[in-house]
């Protein structure tokens, strides 16, 4: 029961941060894609650098936590310094990238957590559907977060027109 309760944080924390601090899903989502590329071509730099200056002699802890911090930290600045960015209507489109932004953390950090709680996280019935849906939730939240920005960035022509002509 308790994995359950961790499986379903790693989900609902960044979705209720998302809804709750109007911040835009779609950037959220691609902080989250930023922080998987560091994992994969950073982390074992940034490992050996944190293993030089520690004291402890347990490096596959270290590159575990390091793994998760390097996954975790783009999307928390993300999050931070883009809150309050989605406003009216626009934050019913939202739901959809801020539910693909915390199931794909949840199906990218598990991964790197010591092996006793990913084992105990992979015997649950939820990881398993979870598992089975990693292909539509990147597919998915890639295209939603795709569509979200396009269509809440662009600049109305008329109305740019009008607030340049003013000055």
């Amino acid at each position: 029961m308790t994995y359950l309760i961790v499986l379903a944080a790693l989900v609902l924390l960044p979705l209720l941060a998302v809804l709750l601090l109007r911040v835009n899903g779609a950037i959220a989502f691609m902080g989250l894609c930023l922080g998987n590329v560091l994992v994969t071509y950073v982390a074992s730099d940034v490992d050996g650098i944190l293993t030089s200056f520690s004291a402890s002699k347990n490096t596959l802890e270290t590159n575990q936590w390091t793994q998760v911090g390097l996954l975790v930290v783009p999307l928390l600045l993300t999050i931070l310094f883009t809150r309050g960015s989605v406003r009216g209507g626009k934050r019913f489109t939202n739901i959809l990238p801020a539910l693909a932004t915390g199931l794909l953390l949840a199906l990218m950090v598990v991964p790197l957590l010591p092996a006793g709680t990913q084992h105990h996280i992979h015997t649950l019935q939820a990881w398993h559907q979870l598992d089975n849906l990693q292909t539509a939730v990147i597919l998915g939240g890639a295209a939603f977060s795709l569509i979200f920005l396009l269509f809440t960035h662009r600049k109305q022509h008329g109305v740019d027109e009008v607030k340049h002509n003013k000055h």
